[in-house]
């Protein structure tokens, strides 16, 4: 294994299973001291400078660190600054623990989301689909890691214009949530498609997920949980981009009553859903 640079020679040493906890205390530490995204991206850079300074470029625990680097300035938008450090960490984790190795694939998986976030679908492409393959032979296609991954490689294809093929990925991931019971996360990843497909111009498949969801979601959260009034807002600027723009209303409607019910009349999100309205009331007018 390769010799770390620094004042004494050291080795990789395969990090041990606990480590995981370890970066989830940090990124709580994080999370608590942190009061800003710009803040947390200081702090973890910091914490990189120290672990170079200590265990060289070539420690485990120095790749940890400048991942959850990554982590942070992706979560702060700064998707640029982060792929350096997603580069640099896939690049150490092959050469040290091997293509395959779970940490190596969670690394490959991590860098296409920071290329997806700097509208590169088709650099993205190979990192996450290498991910999926060694995921679905060695996880099996239904465990949750492997449904994370299709999640991704979805999103991909629909952003590369392969919308047929994305939204069948999409669908099975959903379904595969659905199947292992996590409601929540299958939802997520409905909205996700919803978003996506509406933000592509693609209304009449996105009204077709947002009439799904904000039924599964009244059914189990509750019409008035924001959940469900952020999928009807979607609902209604979609069927408003289709131009059906009288069932648009009655569904802006309902969700300015809804908004009113739980915020009250001055909150912000019912101002933007009387705004909704009153836009789609205009235009019903001017036709």
């Amino acid at each position: 294994m390769g010799a770390m640079a620094g004042r004494t020679p050291r080795r990789w040493i395969t990090p041990p299973r606990w480590t995981g906890a370890i970066t989830d205390y940090f990124d709580r530490r994080v999370d608590r001291v942190a009061g800003s995204p710009e803040q947390a991206v200081a702090m973890t850079d910091a914490w990189v400078a120290k672990a170079q300074r200590r265990y060289g470029p070539d420690s485990w625990k120095t790749i940890n660190t400048m991942e959850a680097a990554a982590k942070r300035r992706d979560a702060a938008g700064d998707h640029a600054g982060a792929l350096g450090l997603r580069l640099q960490v896939l690049s150490k984790r092959r050469e040290h623990l091997g293509p395959e190795h779970r940490q190596t694939l969670s690394a490959e998986y991590a860098l296409a989301g920071t290329l997806l976030g700097i509208d590169e679908p088709a650099q993205a492409r190979p990192y996450a689909d290498h991910a999926l393959e060694t995921y679905v032979a060695e996880l099996g296609p239904d465990d949750p890691v492997t449904l994370a991954a299709l999640e991704r490689s979805a999103r991909i294809q629909l952003q590369l214009g392969e919308t047929v093929e994305g939204i069948f990925k999409y669908r099975r991931a959903i379904t595969g949530f659905r199947a292992v019971g996590d409601e929540a996360r299958a939802e997520r990843v409905t909205i996700n498609l919803g978003r996506l497909l509406l933000a592509r111009g693609d209304q009449e498949d996105a009204l077709e997920v947002f009439r799904e969801l904000v039924d599964v979601q009244g059914l189990r959260l509750g019409p008035d949980d924001p959940a469900t009034l952020a999928s009807l807002r979607d609902l209604a600027l979609t069927l408003a981009r289709l131009g059906r723009l009288s069932e648009a209303k009655v569904v802006a409607q309902n969700l300015v009553d809804a908004m009113g019910r739980v915020h009250g009349p001055d909150h912000a999100s019912t101002v933007d859903a009387t705004q909704l309205l009153e836009r789609i009331d205009t235009s019903l007018q001017a036709d």
